[in-house]
């Protein structure tokens, strides 16, 4: 199973406000059918069809700011559908949320500029074509994040590593940014306390050991 993000900018999403910036409540695309991105990747229509089906927007699909999903979500989604376009997200941002209000500015000054799908997906979910892969099938949909950077240039893609291929501590770490999608600073601060805990509890292991049993047990 692999994880992977896109991101699509503010023109080709056409986002806007419904009821007025005010309100907080906005529509667009989350993703569009048919483009091909930097990575020379496209996905087709019906790819998210499996992954909607039987889904509760406001509830299984989160919404946050650059994938930050250890924050607090900043809003929610409230229609989640596949049309001949792309993938139709339309939700609202948490009244009385602070960094909701600050993005809800920001989107009206346009500095923040764009959405991004994370979603995972396995070996027969796509096919290889001459520029990249065309997605077929998408296993989960599991957040859409409204986002900084617009170009799908900026579009970020993360394997989801198998444990048993860390080898080192600089592994662990690398994990936890690739998989758990943990700012570098937040994946340091993690180590530091988790290898402090281990230490103390490893009843001899070795240390790279204890980690990656401490890392399987959590709930990333």
């Amino acid at each position: 199973m692999q994880g992977i993000c896109k991101t699509l900018n503010f023109e080709d999403a056409e986002i806007k406000f419904v009821g007025g910036d005010s309100v907080g409540t906005f529509e667009g695309y989350a993703s569009v059918f048919g483009v091909t991105d930097s990575d020379g990747d496209v996905i087709r229509p019906g790819a998210f069809k499996s992954a909607l089906h039987g889904r509760r927007p406001m509830r299984d699909v989160a919404m946050f700011f650059n994938h930050r999903k250890f924050d607090v979500p900043i809003g929610r989604w409230t229609e989640l559908t596949e049309d001949s376009k792309g993938l139709y997200a339309k939700g609202e941002l948490t009244p009385g949320h602070a960094q909701a209000d600050m993005i809800r500015a920001a989107m009206k000054h346009g500095t923040v500029g764009g959405m991004s799908v994370g979603f995972t997906f396995t070996s027969e979910g796509f096919t290889k074509s001459a520029t990249g892969r065309e997605f077929i099938n998408v296993a989960a949909l599991r957040e859409i994040s409204l986002c900084t950077f617009p170009a799908n240039e900026q579009a970020q893609i993360t394997s989801m590593k198998a444990l048993d291929s860390i080898e080192s501590i600089r592994d662990c770490e690398s994990w936890l940014r690739d998989v758990a999608l943990l700012s570098k600073s937040d994946a340091q601060a993690f180590m530091a306390r988790v290898k402090s805990a281990t230490l103390r509890d490893s009843g001899g292991r070795d240390e790279l050991t204890a980690l990656v049993e401490c890392i399987r047990k959590s709930p990333l």
